[in-house]
């Protein structure tokens, strides 16, 4: 299995649906897709269809539909980790054995023991006479003494193994060195230090705990940086670096402004301006806007101005639309036309810095002006405009198209139809198309959206962890509420989920009330196959940081949730017809399908029209 993939993702990866399908039923290709006669229903006209693309299966007369674990489990009669395991044996993916909770944190805890021992060694390595240079480097940089101690800062010697040597003197064992990303095991045999000749950056979790370290060379080494590798403790996409010190102020503000350099965040912290974090030099990722989501809602992406810059701030642009889409976000538009949709709405914003300047560099020379270019930082859509059209001269056919088809989209999740027209009113000035044929285009493109069935396989690398966040917002509903529990979870299906994952907790939820009336999340980690016992916890720790809701709100949310979970799987009905009526064309669907989706379709209608009437009845009590 890849480092950093769950086996879930792995599995899936590795085995072809089609192929699995196919033992148990006759399929015959229809255009992009395969279609049999339904192993779940008696059916004399084939409506059983695979998406091989997607991973998934859908029939068409009796509505089955799942994935691989899903089949597996019903033509089998197996529960999931059963499945899980003939699953994983076929795929040649191997289960890490379950660790009982406490052994797991105990493990972790003899890891960040190891950190703090190397963090002490760091830092009193900084004091020596070899460490003239990273001192020197330092108070270039402009970092006083008292940062230099607040942030813990050090020197990894230019040796070997003397931290190794220095941690096994004192009792540590090499494979546990080197499960801390502090050692590499040598293919001839022997230990060395991971980190030499540079200035140590301890990286603490939102909790202050100790979780790895960044290194920076002096001179012409390669790479400048260097990071702790993937270990139980660290994983560089979900870290932010001064979090811990920061986590108060973004709070207090609720605003954080993102750089990339950790002496951009030391400088800042030091010059009083304490809502800053670094994101360890990587374009801002899923996971780290998820940590930032706990604590505000207004997030300030200020990353070095120069076209790098810009590149590293359209993909973080592009993570953060995904992680704020389920809060029903208005992306942020022009001063005066701002409208977020729900008290859960996101403002992601850019601060445009001045070309060939670092953060800790303007900050240093004035750090009135840092606050002032940071208050004045540009909504999303106007960055993407400056960003494309900026850099385009316009001329070429081809720089046009390229520049239209990167801002449409984009244009395309503005929901006001107002500001959609102004916003392309504004492109067809500049690209000198008419704004009837923009619009056109829009349309186009959302309606090839909407031929895509929304499914594991085809939306995500499979080497990371897979997200729903809605999944995660109803478990964390059932699971922090347990009193509430019951009435919400008998108002959801076992077919209402996305991830096979949460499909699985929500079942054994339902056991749990069955028994108790409650659930119980200690009990639930204990019965839960490991990958997703695994995947519960990231849940939960994810959750865990919303604020907890007013007796009186947890109904309301219940309700949201479950309104939001019904169009979700109306809308991937309506889909997965359209792909499938697209995908045999020239042939006439069976009465069947064409019936399934005329009703799919005025439900979902219903659904939106009962969702409008709501929200204008609370908006005219309001009123």
């Amino acid at each position: 299995m890849r480092p950093g993939s769950d086996p879930i993702s792995e599995i899936k990866s590795r085995l072809d649906i089609v192929d699995l399908v196919g033992q148990k039923v006759i399929l015959k290709k229809a255009g992009q897709t395969f279609k049999g006669l339904c192993p779940f229903h008696q059916e004399k006209t084939p409506s059983f269809v695979v998406f091989p693309d997607k991973g998934n299966y859908h029939c068409f007369g009796c509505g089955a539909s799942g994935d691989i674990f899903t089949f597996v489990m019903k033509t089998e009669n197996l529960d999931f980790a059963e499945a899980l395991q003939m699953l994983a044996g076929r795929a040649g993916v191997e289960l890490k054995p379950r660790l009982s909770e406490s052994a797991a944190e105990r493990r972790r805890k003899d890891l960040r023991d190891l950190l703090e021992q190397a963090t002490l060694f760091y830092q009193q390595a900084l004091r020596r006479p070899d460490a003239q240079a990273a001192r020197a480097y330092l108070v270039d940089r402009g970092v006083t003494g008292a940062t230099i101690d607040q942030f813990r800062l050090g020197w990894a010697p230019d040796s070997w193994d003397a931290l190794y040597r220095h941690l096994i003197d004192r009792g540590a064992k090499p494979e546990t060195i080197v499960a801390a990303g502090l050692a590499v095991e040598r293919e001839t045999g022997g230990y060395y230090d991971r980190f030499r000749g540079r200035i140590m950056f301890p990286i603490s979790n939102e909790r202050g705990e100790l979780v790895g370290f960044g290194g920076r060379t002096l001179g012409d080494g390669q790479p400048k940086y260097l990071n702790s590798p993937q270990t139980e403790l660290f994983d560089k996409g979900a870290t932010l670096y001064g979090i811990d010190q920061a986590r108060t102020t973004i709070r207090a503000m609720n605003r954080v402004t993102v750089v990339e350099g950790y002496v951009d965040v030391l400088i800042a912290h030091q010059s009083g301006i304490k809502d800053v974090v670094g994101s360890l030099g990587t374009a801002l990722t899923e996971k780290q806007v998820s940590i930032l989501k706990r604590l505000t809602r207004t997030v300030v992406l200020a990353l070095d101005a120069d076209a790098a810059g810009d590149e590293a701030v359209l993909r973080g642009l592009e993570v953060a639309r995904q992680v704020y889409a389920d809060a029903r976000v208005a992306v942020p538009l022009p001063q005066g036309l701002v409208r977020l949709e729900s008290r859960l709405g996101a403002d992601i914003l850019i601060a445009a810095l001045p070309r060939g300047r670092d953060p800790d560099e303007i900050i240093r020379e004035d750090a009135e002006q840092w606050r002032t270019i940071v208050d004045d930082a540009r909504p999303v859509v106007d960055f993407y405009f400056d960003v494309v059209l900026g850099r385009t001269e316009l001329k070429s056919t081809k720089e046009l198209t390229a520049a239209v088809r990167k801002l449409l989209p984009i244009i395309g999740e503005v929901r006001d139809s107002v500001q959609q027209s102004l916003y392309l009113q504004r492109l067809s000035d500049r690209v000198h198309i008419a704004e009837q044929l923009l619009a056109s285009e829009l349309t186009r493109l959302r309606l090839t959206a909407a031929a895509s069935v929304p499914g594991d396989a085809g939306e995500r690398p499979s080497s990371t962890r897979r997200r729903s966040t809605l999944d995660e917002y109803a478990l964390g509903l059932l699971l922090l509420y347990p009193a509430q529990a019951a009435a919400f979870a008998a108002e959801l299906r076992e077919d209402d989920w996305e991830l096979v994952e949460s499909q699985q907790v929500f079942l054994a939820i339902r056991q749990q009330i069955a028994t108790n009336g409650f659930p119980d999340r200690e009990a639930l980690l204990a019965i839960l196959a490991e990958p997703v016992a695994d995947w519960l916890r990231d849940v939960l720790r994810q959750e865990g940081g919303r604020p907890l809701l007013d007796e009186r709100k947890i109904r309301d949310e219940q309700e949201e949730c479950l309104r939001s979970i019904r169009r979700r799987g109306l809308r991937q009905r309506v889909q997965m017809h359209a792909s499938h009526f697209q995908s045999i064309a020239g042939d006439e669907p069976d009465a069947t399908a064409i019936e399934a989706r005329r009703q799919a379709e005025q439900d979902l209608a219903r659904l939106e029209a009962e969702e409008r009437m709501s929200r204008y009845a609370r908006r005219w009590l309001h009123d």
